[in-house]
């Protein structure tokens, strides 16, 4: 990869870290929600996700940053709006929340792989991710009755498997 690539992943990679960030943070405050019935067990999925997925994003980032001059992830995070679900009461609006997040961030994975080689272990790891983070926003989306296209659709609606790609 080429340094003016390279310099535009590695800030695409740190948003998509920032994304996780923004996750974990709504999926925390979700959690503190009373009567989310079959919500709380997506909501426990979304945190854990965006923990593991901030720890991988963060070891990519490490790898390639290392060739440039940019700092710790961790040093500078990005200062996101603070997460405060108090007056959402509503499980769909909660779960439409919730599965907007996940299709923001299967944006920003996109994003990334445009400068990872296809067969490269990033990209299979990023994939993998995808396909979690399609999981979750499935079952968001029956939680909410409706199903958003992403990127083209199948017959059965929802995302098309861009690990398949």
């Amino acid at each position: 990869m080429d340094k003016a690539h390279l310099k535009e992943f590695v800030q695409c990679t740190a948003m998509l870290w920032n994304e996780h960030k923004k996750r974990e943070a709504l999926y925390v405050e979700a959690m503190k929600k009373e009567d989310l019935g079959s919500l709380r067990r997506v909501c426990n999925q979304g945190h854990i996700s965006a923990l593991l997925f901030q720890k991988e994003i963060q070891w990519v980032y490490d790898y390639f940053k290392c060739m440039l001059n940019d700092c710790d992830l961790r040093e500078n995070p990005i200062k996101t709006n603070a997460v405060s679900l108090d007056r959402v009461e509503d499980r769909t609006l909660l779960a439409r929340l919730l599965k907007d997040a996940e299709y923001s961030t299967i944006h920003c994975y996109q994003k990334v792989l445009k400068f990872l080689d296809k067969d490269s272990e990033e990209a299979s790891m990023m994939h993998e991710h995808i396909a979690r983070l399609s999981d979750l926003y499935e079952v968001l989306a029956k939680e909410v009755g409706t199903r958003q296209a992403w990127g083209g659709t199948t017959s059965m609606g929802g995302f098309k498997r861009v690990a398949a790609m």
